[in-house]
């Protein structure tokens, strides 16, 4: 794969990829107890169970110690999150904030979304994937976790992620005393050395940088993809690429979820799957658990991890944050992760099975869903869409 803006990657980096279930909470837990000055951590679900009391614990138990926290959380995603918890975040001096609270009801929300889930420590540890902090993602004794991924990077790309959650905290409205005014002056660099990528997509501040990623990870690919994806609608934009792609001979690879927590998606991806098949690109289907995976590798040298769907809701309604990677002894050993997935745990959609179960309510069904998405993610665009 040929890699355009090449020089747009920091090297110097030491990288851990981490899998949702206990590792993952393990690791941030483990990073949040050795922290001395301070902690971002910006998330879309917190919720009030075994999972979320011990990652609120230990960010209590950081904060008694004289380490600064400072903790934003989605307004509609942290809905669950309740009052009791929240007074024990406020008294243990944790800087607490809920994100773009506009517009929110129970079941209904109309404005940008804090959908990225980031912790950084002290400038030197950033873990960056797409995990909310609940029960559902580390697993418990009746229900295997949904499958996700995330980074733990140590390095200066670091200073970029420190740069941009203080923008998104420091927003107009708060004290000087609240004001995160952090720095990371002298960042260390590990003999690892691995190249790394933070973007971030925030379509009301004109960043789309990881959907153009994705576009040129398409344009460029070479010889084999593969595409992980919980809420897979891409554009026509991305179809099309993925289909020259296609035609080029790439091997291409698309998991999706088989049952979703979002059924509307799920019928709008089922309308996508004769396109699909019918360009040669092939479509597993994920048995165990929900799928909740947003990454992709390319050609054993490129990857992307983080919390960016292919949809316009990522596009358009959501600030995103992903890693992109640039190393072929990570790449090649996370595609062989994926690749053992596929394998294990992994169904294969051919197309006279699709074919064979399509009848013409589950067609009208799929189109449906889709044109609905397509129109409210119109409806989307217009209200994040910043006035210049």
């Amino acid at each position: 794969m040929k890699i355009p803006y090449r020089r747009d990657y920091k090297s110097g980096h030491a990288v851990e990829l981490l899998k949702s279930g206990k590792q993952y909470f393990a690791s941030c837990i483990r990073e949040i107890d050795n922290a001395r000055h301070y902690i971002h951590f910006q998330t879309y679900i917190v919720d009030d169970d075994e999972t979320g009391r011990r990652f609120i614990n230990a960010l209590i138990k950081a904060a008694k110690r004289g380490v600064r926290v400072y903790f934003l959380l989605d307004a509609y995603g942290g809905k669950s999150l309740t009052a009791n918890l929240v007074a024990e975040i406020n008294e243990a001096g944790i800087l607490f904030r809920k994100f773009s609270p506009a517009f929110i009801t129970k079941d209904f929300q109309m404005s940008l979304r804090l959908h990225h889930k980031v912790l950084l420590i002290d400038g030197e540890v950033a873990v960056i994937g797409g995990m909310n902090i609940a029960n559902r993602y580390r697993g418990t004794r009746d229900n295997k976790e949904w499958l996700d991924f995330a980074i733990l990077i140590r390095g200066p790309e670091c200073a970029h992620v420190l740069f941009i959650l203080k923008k998104l905290w420091n927003r107009a409205f708060i004290t000087r005393k609240e004001r995160s005014h952090e720095t990371v002056r002298f960042p260390l660099h590990y003999e690892d050395n691995v190249n790394i990528k933070v973007l971030q997509n925030n379509w009301y501040r004109n960043k789309i940088e990881i959907l153009k990623s994705y576009r040129s990870a398409m344009k460029h690919s070479k010889d084999r993809m593969i595409i992980m994806a919980s809420y897979f609608l891409p554009g026509r934009n991305e179809r099309r690429l993925l289909r020259l792609a296609s035609r080029r001979g790439v091997d291409i690879r698309i998991v999706l979820a088989a049952t979703s927590d979002a059924q509307v998606f799920k019928r709008a991806t089922n309308f996508l799957d004769d396109f699909i098949l019918r360009n040669n690109i092939r479509i597993y289907e994920y048995q165990p658990s929900n799928l909740h995976a947003k990454v992709a590798t390319v050609d054993g040298t490129w990857c992307t991890i983080g919390s960016y769907n292919l949809n316009h809701l990522s596009d358009y309604g959501s600030i995103e944050m992903n890693a992109d990677i640039l190393n072929s002894k990570f790449v090649r050993g996370f595609e062989a992760t994926l690749l053992g997935i596929i394998e294990k745990d992994c169904r294969q959609v051919y197309f006279t099975e699709y074919a064979r179960r399509k009848t013409w309510v589950s067609r009208v069904a799929d189109w449906s869903s889709y044109q609905m998405i397509r129109f409210l993610m119109r409806i989307m665009f217009m209200l994040t869409g910043r006035t210049k």
